[in-house]
């Protein structure tokens, strides 16, 4: 909920209202910043090339006539958002973060998307640069309390 009591969705659209919110945070590169365009772009590419697919993956026969069908379309959108993480690694060049030196709300967004389906093992394996990163974002003790709370490290979970 905004403060104007609007309804906001989409998790890419609310962390890039949050960290325009907020530009004390620093979790994005300002209008003027050089950085402004990549982060865009990979803001929406993570949504709508990755996120997207997890709700069919999730529920493949919400597109699948029936299970064995459903279970090829598991399979092949697996293997879709393995090879988006494969391209977005080959592109971005990481600092300390994604974008450079600073934490951004991009950082946290591909730390908890490479949660999902598979765990984080096969995005290890196809993501190396970005593994770094998210690593690096697990370990930040600022969010020690979100982590702990919505994604515990507890054994097994990078699968």
């Amino acid at each position: 909920m905004l403060p104007s009591g609007e309804v906001m969705t989409e998790s890419a659209a609310i962390l890039i209202w949050l960290a325009d919110a907020h530009p004390e945070a620093r979790l994005a590169p300002t209008m003027a910043g050089v950085a402004r365009p990549a982060f865009l772009r990979w803001m929406a590419y993570v949504s709508s090339a990755i996120y997207a697919l997890f709700w069919i993956r999730d529920e493949p026969l919400r597109v699948a006539p029936d299970a064995a069908t459903g279970a090829v379309v598991k399979a092949r959108t697996g293997a879709r958002i393995t090879e988006c993480w494969r391209m977005m690694d080959a592109q971005v060049d990481p600092g300390r973060y994604l974008l450079g030196d600073d934490l951004t709300v991009l950082d946290l967004y591909v730390t908890v998307v490479s949660r999902w389906a598979e765990r984080r093992r096969r995005f290890y394996e196809v993501a190396p640069r970005m593994s770094e990163v998210v690593r690096r974002v697990d370990a930040e003790p600022r969010l020690a309390a979100l982590w702990a709370e919505r994604f515990p490290f507890v054994e097994g979970w990078e699968g």
